[in-house]
């Protein structure tokens, strides 16, 4: 099974999520720092804001009555007292409760000191948003001042806050303590996650059926362009897809159209070639017949029979892949044993060790030509020969090994050249040099491959691989 990440449409798909997820990270970094820093600014303005109306309040506030007026101030995230020592002995340098204490400073003037930690605890807010105000009569100020200057808050889940304290100089005699709570880290906004969810599915969708638009139209082609090496005929891909597509299908259209007529008038030419010798052969033969001197007449009817022989050899080149055979699935292995005993009743050395069935789809008879076209080399040449049919991964493999002398390394890159032999490396026997050609040419037609290779110590293989 094809992995998709192989596919063109996989590996776009692929990268346009990554690039989508890639670029929503680090929008939603920059929005989450952004948000949280605009979050602190306006809750840190608010409390210069509060403290300071309530600090320019007491000034004005007789001094008997300011512990009063404070302890009366009702706010969620403040509270204040008034004492005569300032609750902080010394201002921070830096951090929240400075940036306030200045802020302050700056605006109602006097001495303020700040101060800034982070506390974890219950949430108050929640507790009385989901269970609602604690059961019994409400604590008295004497009670919530305890709980307040214990730090202690209602039950609720475990919170992180900025706890900033703040001492506000009155006047020579009192001064203003507040505490106030700014919100801690906040917690990763949902609905922005669950969108950018939702967004990199709609992408992804998206770009799969972008992409399966440009990737079909070129699996198709390359299907087009694999039937045309198997030498099928009248080969066309589908004009489809986008611009850029189609033109790659329309030109590969074109090219397999020419090359399908050049091959056309290349096999009609050496047909004809091929019949129109058989004429004149047939008549030098009946000449040769006449012939008194029967030596003569014997060495005339020997060039005869390998002129006839040179001619249906030719004949078969031609006609390799180009048979309008039907496909079939077929036992390779019963095509090699009868094949084989055939042979030895011929006389010649051929026998096959395929006791298994291996079943490949091809056409049978071409096939089964290449078969005896290599049963006979390796007894012509190698003294005999064994054929053998296994599979091996996805490929059929049909291998005839012989004992002869071999062929030179150099050499075997030509053996399947037409009409090269090298009868001079492996015996004294004459041939056309058509047989190996002709079953390369039957192998490629199927989309397969011939391999020659020597063996050792002695010893020649040749192997016809198919497509399982």
């Amino acid at each position: 099974m094809t992995n998709p990440l192989n596919t063109l449409t996989g590996r776009l798909v692929l990268v346009t999520i990554a690039a989508v997820i890639l670029s929503y990270a680090v929008a939603f970094f920059i929005y989450a720092n952004e948000r949280g820093a605009a979050l602190r600014r306006a809750a840190e303005t608010t409390v210069i804001e509060r403290i300071a109306y309530t600090a320019e309040r007491l000034r004005t506030t007789p001094q008997r009555e300011r512990a009063f007026v404070a302890e009366a101030i009702r706010d969620f995230s403040i509270r204040y007292s008034v004492d005569h020592t300032p609750g902080i002995a010394a201002s921070d340098a830096s951090g929240p409760g400075a940036r306030v204490a200045r802020a302050i400073e700056q605006r109602i003037g006097g001495e303020v000191r700040g101060a800034s930690r982070v506390v974890e605890g219950p949430s108050r807010r929640w507790r009385v948003l989901r269970e609602g105000p604690p059961p019994g009569p409400p604590p008295g100020d004497g009670q919530r001042r305890e709980r307040f200057r214990a730090g202690v808050s209602d039950d609720g889940p475990t919170v992180r806050s900025t706890e900033v304290n703040l001492s506000v100089q009155l006047d020579g005699a009192t001064w203003l303590n507040a505490r106030a709570r700014l919100p801690g880290p906040r917690p990763a906004p949902l609905g922005v996650l669950v969108g950018a969810l939702v967004s990199i599915i709609a992408v992804g969708i998206g770009a799969a059926l972008v992409s399966r638009q440009i990737g079909r139209p070129l699996a198709d082609l390359a299907n087009a362009a694999r039937a045309l090496g198997s030498g099928q005929a009248n080969v066309a891909a589908p004009v489809s897809g986008p611009d850029d597509v189609r033109r790659a299908s329309t030109a590969f259209n074109a090219m397999a159209d020419r090359l399908g007529r050049q091959l056309n008038r290349q096999r009609q030419m050496l047909w004809a070639l091929s019949h129109d010798l058989r004429t004149p052969i047939t008549a030098i033969r009946l000449r040769a017949e006449l012939v008194d001197d029967e030596a003569t007449k014997q060495r005339l009817l020997a060039s005869v029979e390998e002129m006839e022989r040179l001619t249906e050899q030719a004949l078969s080149l031609a006609r390799a892949g180009a048979s309008e055979e039907a496909r079939t699935n077929v036992d390779l292995a019963e095509i090699a044993r009868t094949l084989c005993g055939e042979l030895q009743d011929m006389g010649v050395n051929a026998t096959a060790e395929a006791p298994n069935a291996v079943i490949c789809e091809c056409r049978p008879s071409e096939v089964a030509r290449a078969m005896r076209n290599l049963a006979e080399n390796a007894a012509k040449y190698g003294g005999g020969g064994v054929m053998r049919v296994y599979r091996n991964a996805n490929e059929v493999i049909v291998e005839v090994i012989d004992e002869g002398p071999g062929v030179p390394e150099d050499l075997l890159t030509k053996l399947t050249a037409p009409f090269f032999r090298a009868d001079e490396a492996r015996s004294e026997a004459n041939g056309a040099g058509l047989g190996l050609a002709i079953a390369q040419a039957i192998a490629e037609a199927h989309g397969g491959r011939l391999v020659l290779t020597n063996r050792a110590p002695r010893g020649f293989s040749v192997q016809l691989i198919l497509p399982g």
